[in-house]
């Protein structure tokens, strides 16, 4: 039987705790997702080099925005603590010397210091396991089937990312990764999948993740007709 291309229990092994940091605006990437990406500006094209003679993994991190909605701005603008590193599957070089990378993601890890760098951003992290209680298995299995009946018509894109992660890891992480998959192929914004990529809690994940999809549902639901209030004099 072959061996999956990606060897997680190796990539646990050899994985040192110093991240390069891959900044973005309004994407998410979960574990066991996959993210396209063109890459042009200097700095990360460095970045990706380094990773590809490197360990070829990048963490991907949502930036924060200012409180009115700004994209920051600077040589180091604010990110939110948890971020998912990823190993580069596939690249291409274009003939302006950009990269086109296809990025897997491995775990999720959270920010403990950022480290000196240049010319792109480097941290040290920890990776943040999936916390799931066995006392309260049955209970996630439910919410499991509350997420996907949350999702019609996208199972089938849920069942594909499942057997390519399975393909590309060779083992099912767990009920954490479905509630992953259900956030990944959804229409929540970009902060609303920060939110359920930083729960470790798998129960709690699956919660938030419903709670989302259901305020999303009620929000798409049309309005009921308007009742004229009868008139008192």
């Amino acid at each position: 039987m072959p061996h999956p291309p990606i060897d997680l229990e190796a990539e646990f092994k050899t994985f040192r705790g110093d991240v390069r940091l891959f900044p973005l605006p309004d994407f998410v990437l979960f574990p066991d997702g996959l993210a396209p990406l063109r890459v042009f500006e200097a700095r990360y094209i460095a970045l990706v080099e380094d990773a590809l003679e490197d360990d070829g993994r990048i963490a991907l991190a949502l930036l924060k925005r200012t409180e009115t909605g700004e994209i920051p701005t600077g040589d180091q603008p604010p990110i939110h603590p948890v971020v998912t590193v990823g190993k580069i599957v596939r690249h291409t070089r274009t003939p302006e010397g950009h990269f086109e990378i296809l990025l897997y993601g491995l775990f999720r890890a959270r920010i403990l210091s950022e480290l000196p760098h240049t010319p792109y951003r480097k941290a040290r992290v920890a990776v943040e396991i999936d916390l799931a209680d066995p006392e309260q298995a049955e209970r996630i299995a439910d919410r499991m089937r509350r997420a996907l009946d949350l999702v019609p018509g996208k199972q089938p894109l849920i069942w594909e990312m499942r057997r390519m992660a399975n393909s590309l890891r060779g083992v099912d992480a767990g009920a954490g990764r479905y509630a992953d998959a259900v956030a990944n192929v959804s229409d929540l914004s970009a902060l609303g999948r920060y939110e359920i990529l930083a729960e470790p809690d798998v129960l709690v994940r699956f919660e938030r993740l419903i709670q989302r999809l259901e305020q999303a549902a009620y929000a798409d639901q049309p309005l009921p007709p308007a009742h004229t209030q009868p008139r008192l004099n």
